[in-house]
């Protein structure tokens, strides 16, 4: 049986798997979001604030299009929302068994991005390459 989004349909709708994972996946948040959602749980300030941060981070991100990429990971049944039900209003987030199912996948893209497109000054800032040394004059 295959994967079913919380309305209870089934994934499985696609002719194409590329297509498909296209669709899931595309837009302006959700692979970070998935990705950073691999630690565990968060409140939705706090997936916000983890945009906004970093070497990777966004100027803005608008709380309409940030909402409507949580709402659709939950809709095709890759996060669950958690509402607490107290005042002010406290949401989390986490990824479902088919969430963490990305994970590796997502993994594997960070992996390529890494060796082919991040900057190499970058990469010794994160001491993820050794610091050059100067040659000695002679």
């Amino acid at each position: 049986m295959g994967a079913r989004d919380r309305s209870g349909e089934t994934l499985k709708r696609f002719d194409c798997p590329v297509h498909g994972i296209q669709r899931i996946i595309s837009g302006k948040y959700k692979l970070r979001i998935l990705w950073d959602l691999q630690h565990g749980p968060r409140r939705y300030g706090e997936i916000r604030k983890k945009l906004l941060t970093g070497l990777t981070g966004t100027k803005v991100v608008t709380p309409r299009v940030f909402s409507a990429e949580l709402k659709n990971l939950v809709n095709f049944g890759l996060l669950k929302r958690t509402d607490r039900g107290v005042l002010p209003k406290k949401v989390e987030y986490k990824l479902t068994r088919l969430g963490e199912s990305l994970v590796p996948v997502i993994s594997v893209m960070h992996k390529w991005g890494v060796k082919h497109l991040v900057r190499e000054s970058v990469l010794r800032n994160l001491g993820l390459l050794p610091e050059l040394r100067e040659k000695p004059k002679i």
